[in-house]
């Protein structure tokens, strides 16, 4: 006989049930710490409280180690504005705010290490959901803003004094920039007051320079690549945004633009006191198709990061485009009329800072925009205009690259006749913004390449500076007037940029021909092979 049962729950077996229906498994990211991650878990509540696992070893992802390995679990309870730390164990920890809230802080300590000497932070409160996992043999530390504040360690070992060590807080070669309100005087251990310095522990170290903190937003990119090769690698954090990159840590820019606060945690964690940020929506006829996400890379996400940089006294670089222009064209039907607001014409580049704007595209609209947006967020922050950047790289997807790849394999490459532009080498940008930043200059600035080129003579002149070295031929170079080049977007013809402004600023920088950025770039090869 067949009779339908009903299986009667306990109220805590309905609780946790209703728990892993609802809870989100960890999300774990990597720091800019080689080995560090921070997690962010989720937490069930309701009318009573809530509750929230603090480790689960079948949930918690690669980057957080292992449940067998934990060997002790510590709790500390310390007032507002104590500074504990650096504390240096052979053991990892993994670390959760479980009242108040401290900016938790890992030093690479580790010789041999990719990233020694590097120092990161998070923000850990009782609220943020978030934990740090601090690898073995790296300074640890943190300062507390709330009295009573708590937290709960798992340990990959047990202490032992013995195998501890110490370094000052303060330490010079680490430089951590605390965040120390002004005027109070962090609560110290006499232990941790009088741990020494790490160039004691390691005589080897005296005269080390401390890393730069400089930011890239986008490091992966052809601009971002030469900037960390300008600032020096040991220097820079680099991000990413989709294909993970070693050595770098995740960010997305459009995510930013609608999440503020994944701005804010990213500036929290790096402390820089540069920030570049290369990332954006450069796909033109992209920007057409999709004029949400146009707007959220190129203008609001470098506002929110802009805000977010200025908030911890870093110097914020962004960069535009000589899209802004409309090269002598107008929108068709415009008859020469305004269009969005602006000139839908003008008489032409080569084009100076002062000259009117008039885009004629979603692209170069969303950059006005944002230049706007980047200044009333930041008014010290400098902003380059560029235009047609080439450069070696590590994607391989910019014009020169195109133009090897498919000459190279004997394919013909449609290139447009009409379009002059300034070329400009990455290195070259990157130099130049260096040098910007070293000299305190803000505002709006052109960086270009020195010579006016239309596409078709760009393409002829890295053919023959290539030569014998990557031979091409030019035959297969099929010129074609921008009308009819079946592009989604109008773009400007007659564009490029004045360096006037520029060479008044830094007179000892001076951008390469194409034939002399060629020589350098075959000279010194980063990235893809030309030709790949």
């Amino acid at each position: 006989q067949n009779c339908a049962c009903t299986v009667l729950l306990s109220p805590s077996a309905r609780f946790f049930r209703r728990l892993q229906q609802t809870l989100m498994p960890p999300q774990t990211k990597a720091l800019p710490i080689d080995g560090a991650s921070v997690t962010t878990f989720d937490r069930f509540g309701d009318h009573r409280g809530y509750f929230n696992e603090l480790y689960n070893e079948e949930k918690y992802d690669g980057l957080s180690a292992p449940g067998e390995r934990w060997k002790q679990v510590s709790f500390s309870s310390s007032q507002k504005h104590a500074l504990r730390g650096l504390h240096c164990s052979p053991h990892g920890k993994f670390i959760t705010c479980v009242r108040g809230s401290f900016y938790d802080v890992i030093a690479d300590f580790r010789d041999g290490s990719p990233t020694f000497g590097r120092w990161c932070g998070v923000l850990l409160t009782d609220k943020n959901k978030k934990q740090v996992f601090v690898p073995g043999g790296c300074g640890h530390g943190f300062f507390t803003f709330e009295d009573d504040t708590c937290a709960l360690y798992l340990q990959e070992g047990c202490f032992n004094p013995a195998k501890e060590a110490d370094t000052h807080p303060f330490d010079p070669l680490v430089n951590v920039q605390w965040p120390v309100p002004e005027g109070v005087v962090p609560v110290m251990s006499a232990k941790d007051e009088a741990a020494p310095f790490l160039s004691v522990r390691r005589p080897k170290l005296c005269g080390y320079a401390p890393r730069g903190r400089v930011l890239v937003i986008g490091g992966t990119g052809q601009v971002g690549g030469a900037l960390i090769e300008a600032f020096g690698a040991r220097n820079c954090v680099g991000t990413y945004a989709a294909t993970p990159a070693e050595g770098m840590i995740h960010f997305d820019l459009a995510q930013a633009a609608m999440q503020p606060q994944l701005a804010i945690d990213l500036v929290q964690t790096v402390y820089p006191e540069v920030v570049c940020i290369c990332a954006g929506f450069t796909w033109v006829d992209g920007c057409e198709r999709e004029p949400q996400k146009a707007n959220a890379m190129n203008n609001r996400g470098p506002a929110v990061l802009a805000a977010a940089a200025a908030a911890v006294g870093a110097k914020v670089v962004w960069y535009s485009t000589d899209y802004v222009f409309s090269g002598g064209s107008s929108l068709p039907g415009s008859g020469g009329s305004k269009a969005n607001g602006v000139a839908a014409a003008d008489a032409g580049g080569p084009y100076g800072e002062e000259d009117p704007p008039s885009p004629l595209n979603v692209y170069g609209s969303s950059k006005l925009a944002g230049e706007a947006a980047v200044l009333a967020a930041d008014p010290s922050a400098l902003v380059l205009r560029t235009n047609v950047v080439y450069g070696p790289e590590h994607v391989g997807k910019n014009f020169v690259y195109q133009l090897a790849r498919k000459l190279g394999s004997g394919e013909a490459m449609n290139v447009p006749v009409d379009q002059i532009g300034t070329p400009t080498y990455n290195r070259d940008l990157a130099d130049a913004t260096k040098r910007l930043v070293e000299a305190g200059a803000s505002g709006l600035f052109n960086v270009g390449g020195p010579e006016p080129l239309g596409r078709v003579a760009f393409a002829e002149k890295v053919i023959t500076a290539l030569g014998g070295r990557r031979p091409l031929d030019a035959g297969l170079i099929k010129p074609v007037e921008t009308v009819n080049a079946g592009q989604a977007a109008v773009r400007p013809l007659a564009s490029g940029l004045k360096l006037d402004k520029l060479r008044a600023a830094i007179p000892d920088w001076a951008p390469r021909s194409v034939a002399e950025a060629i020589d350098d770039w075959l000279a010194n090869p980063h990235g893809k092979s030309l030709g790949e």
